[in-house]
Order: structure tokens, then C-alpha cells, then sequence
């Protein structure tokens, strides 16, 4: 999602079929192995928290590894299945995630249940026991429902495209997930899936905030122009991105449209991707990425601010239609159960809800990371707060996307004295305020904020600093 994929599909393979009884379930992709295992246990603290060796054998089998290959078989069965149009033998389908066999398995069959068996479990791992192939969160899998009468079909696809296939039960309609060993004719689990996936009370969280000491900024005095020039090249939102560019094929499939390069010198300057629906066409879609963390260091509000404004700047230059019908991802990487991490994404996510609001700009899907902290000795080390948004929409034309190199006679190169922000960010110590977006049709004034009077005070305008110290 950061690297900002976009595609399409059919709109009549957007909604999942229902379960009904009598549905095979299976599971296609690759073999099952000690991967992933615990992993969402492992996700929820620190990476190394604890120092027994049973703690590091669990953040080992925690981590999942990627199997290309076989993702590109899996891939390929989806898809011969979406080409058949209609006679599509896939019902409803769910990625495989933490958890494993048991989350995918259970939801799938959602909310009739359904009666499997463990050892039809395509496992490339005979040492694993019952516990880790119902668990294990190994990649490049999917779980999906087909019709009887489709099984056949289904198959030989999987075997055209030597993809591997396990038939592990049929939906039921007792609303219970009952799996069984035929090794020992066990029944490892028997549960109704009411207790799982009914309505859960909701978890109220408690974080306090903590405060953020800056000092002002104030450059070393035997600080020369060429040295805090060296200093700022180096940052990756200053610098070439040649090394993100040059090693990579930028038009697969012959549908890009606006790639990362522009221009005759095929400068990485690109604000907007674009792509074509067709070959012969000129609608197709575009995807831009806004983030700000280095801002978050000082204000989460301001980060998720400036982070909207950028994707929404990024991707005006592209023929989208109104505001109303752009959409977004936005991933959120957090620290969040750590002293103060927690209050400072809730005013994040808060901001940047404010900000969306009045656009119009709504978000309809992410991810999340909310441990990224690891234990190192007798330390925490904590990544910093970040919020990636992702915004797509329909484009009109392609052709008329508007690139940011110089066209020839004509041009105009204008100079933005922006460097002071750059400059700011690599030296130490940080400044106190950073750069501020501006709300449409009214200034922007929080509801939350208890040093705003009423009516609201002017500095709460964002041209202009808090006088009571907030962002």
C-alpha cells in the first residue's frame, strides 16, 4: 500500500457471495510451515520483549516470510477464475492474515460454521502440530468458498497452474467451526461462532499525553552554507530518488500511463501515478502519497494535517472528478501502547478526520502497525509515529495529466524558499512549530481545544501561532 498499487476489477466480483451449506471450503496457495506463528500475539508488544529463550524462539516463528513464486501461482488461479466472467467458480474469498487457518477458516464460513478436517491442510512441514497448523500465519494463501458442482473446474486450474489446492470441509448450518484430526479422531476444536465473531463489548483504551519539549532552533555558528547543504541533499524527500527508480521495470503490463520519471531526462519528479483501464481507452485512474513524519516529532495534528494536504496536492494533477469521489488508504505505523504514543495518534487520527470532513474525502480502508518499538538490552527503541495516505480516484483522460518538468520555450522555473524546513529537520535541536494546512470555507478552531474561548480566539487561525501553545 505505501508503494501505492492500483487496479480494477469487475463490479460484479466487488461483493463476496454469502455462505450457504453444502459450499466447499479450501484453501489454495502455498503449504503450511512454522511461519507466522503468534504472530498476532507477537505483533502487540515490543520486538525482544523478554529475554527467555522461548520468547526469542516466538519472535523468530512470528515472522513471516514471503514465498514470490508461489504467489504468483495463486495469483494466477484468481485470476483464470475472474476471466471466466460469470462462471466464475470462486463464491467468496479472504486472504489469509494473523491467526492463520484459525481466523481465515472461521470467517469465511461466516455465519453458518462449517465441519473441517486438519489434515487435509496442504502442509510442507510434517513436524508441525495441530496447534501450529491451525495457527500459523504462513504466506501466499487464501481461503475461499466454491460450489459443488464447480469443484472440478476449480481443480483444474489449480493443477494448469500447479498451484496447490486443499479441500478442507463443507459449510454446515449449525453456526459451529467443528475441526477434526482423522490422524487420531480427535476433535481439536468445537465452537460456535457467536462466541467469536458476535457482537464484542467494546475495550476502552487509557493513554495519557506527554508533553513534547523542544528548544528553539538555532544553527551551530561554525556551520557553513556548503556543509548544511551536504546535510539537507541527504534526505530522501530532497535528494534523487534515481535509486527508488532506476532498478525497477516502471510500465508493466502497458497500462502506466504517468510513471515515476518525467520528462526527456526521465527525472524521478512525479507527483500523480496514472493508469489506463484499456489499451485503446483514455479513462483509467490515479494514486499519489502524502506523508509528513519527520512533522510528527513535533505535532501529530499538524503531521496528519499536512499529510492529507499533500496526497490531496499530489493528486490534483491528474484529471480526477470532484473531491467527493476520491477515496484513500491511510496505514498508520505507531508505537501506540508506549507512554504517550497512544493520545498522540488519537490526536492524529482526530486531525485528520477534521480535516477529510468538510473535503468531502473519506477514507475506505489501511493497515495498521501499533508495535513498532523494539527492547535492545535495557532500552526501548521506539520508531516514530507516521500516517501514510494513499488517494485514488477515477480520471477522466489520461492525457491530461500535468507533469513537473520544464516543457521547453515557455517554461516558467519558479523558486520556493523551502529549504529552511529541510534545513531545520537535520539539524538539532528541532524548532518549536512546523508548517500548518489551512481548513476550507473557516478557519481552523478544535473543538477539543480547552484554551479556545467562545467565540474561538484569533490564533486559532493557522496562519498565525496558538497563543495558549497548541497546534
Amino acid at each position: 500500500m505505501f508503494s501505492a498499487g492500483l487496479g480494477q476489477m469487475r463490479a460484479a466480483d466487488a461483493a463476496k457471495g454469502l455462505a450457504q451449506p453444502g459450499l466447499w471450503v479450501c484453501k489454495v496457495g502455498g503449504p503450511a510451515y512454522r511461519i507466522g506463528v503468534g504472530g498476532g500475539a507477537a505483533s502487540s508488544k515490543a520486538e525482544g520483549e523478554g529475554t527467555d529463550d522461548g520468547q526469542a524462539a516466538l519472535d523468530f516463528n512470528a515472522v513471516q516470510r514471503g514465498d514470490a513464486e508461489y504467489e504468483n501461482k495463486m495469483n494466477r488461479v484468481i485470476r483464470s477464475c475472474i476471466e471466466l466472467g460469470d462462471n466464475n467458480p470462486i463464491v467468496s474469498i479472504h486472504d489469509q492474515g494473523a491467526g492463520g487457518n484459525g481466523n481465515v477458516l472461521k470467517e469465511i464460513c461466516e455465519p453458518l460454521g462449517a465441519e473441517l478436517q486438519v489434515r487435509e491442510i496442504a502442509c510442507g512441514d510434517a513436524t508441525l502440530s495441530v496447534l501450529e497448523l491451525w495457527g500459523a500465519e504462513y504466506q501466499e494463501n487464501c481461503a475461499l468458498l466454491c460450489k459443488p458442482e464447480d469443484k472440478e473446474l476449480f481443480s483444474a486450474i489449480c493443477a494448469r497452474e500447479h498451484c496447490s489446492v486443499s479441500w478442507v470441509g463443507q459449510v454446515a448450518s449449525d453456526g459451529r467451526l467443528v475441526l477434526k484430526d482423522s490422524r487420531d479422531g480427535s476433535t481439536p476444536v468445537d465452537l460456535p461462532l457467536s462466541l467469536v465473531l458476535g457482537e464484542m463489548p467494546r475495550k476502552t483504551y487509557h493513554s495519557d499525553k506527554a508533553p513534547t519539549v523542544l528548544k528553539p532552533l538555532v544553527f551551530p555558528a561554525d556551520v557553513t552554507v556548503s556543509a548544511a547543504l551536504d546535510r539537507v541533499m541527504r534526505l530522501p524527500s530532497v535528494g534523487s530518488k534515481r535509486f527508488l527508480t532506476n532498478k525497477v521495470d516502471r510500465s508493466v503490463t502497458g497500462l502506466i500511463a504517468q510513471q515515476q520519471c518525467v520528462g526527456p531526462l526521465h527525472t524521478p519528479l512525479a507527483d500523480v501515478g496514472v493508469i489506463a483501464q484499456t489499451h485503446q481507452g483514455l479513462t483509467g485512474g490515479a494514486t499519489a502519497i502524502g506523508e509528513q513524519p519527520i512533522k510528527g516529532l513535533l505535532s501529530p495534528a499538524a503531521m496528519a494535517r499536512l499529510t492529507v494536504t499533500e496526497a490531496l496536492t499530489n493528486l490534483v494533477w491528474a484529471a480526477v472528478g470532484s473531491l467527493g469521489e476520491i477515496k484513500c488508504s491511510a496505514n498508520w505505523m505507531w508505537a501506540a501502547k508506549l507512554p504517550g504514543e497512544g493520545s498522540a495518534m488519537y490526536e492524529a487520527c482526530e486531525a485528520m478526520a477534521d480535516v477529510m470532513a468538510p473535503l468531502g474525502v473519506s477514507v475506505d480502508g489501511g493497515k495498521d502497525s501499533l508495535s513498532m518499538a523494539a527492547r535492545a538490552a535495557d532500552e526501548t527503541v521506539k520508531a516514530p509515529g507516521a500516517l501514510v495516505v494513499t488517494m485514488y480516484g477515477h480520471v477522466s483522460d489520461i492525457t491530461l495529466t500535468v507533469t513537473p518538468d520544464l516543457k521547453g520555450e515557455g517554461s516558467t522555473l519558479l523558486f520556493v524558499p523551502s529549504l529552511a524546513t529541510a534545513a531545520a529537520w537535520v539539524a538539532r535541536p528541532w524548532r518549536r512549530s512546523t508548517p500548518r494546512s489551512e481548513t476550507p470555507a473557516r478557519t481552523w478552531t478544535s473543538p477539543r481545544c480547552s484554551a479556545v474561548p467562545s467565540p474561538p480566539c484569533s490564533p486559532c487561525s493557522p496562519r498565525a501561532p496558538c497563543s495558549a501553545g497548541m497546534m
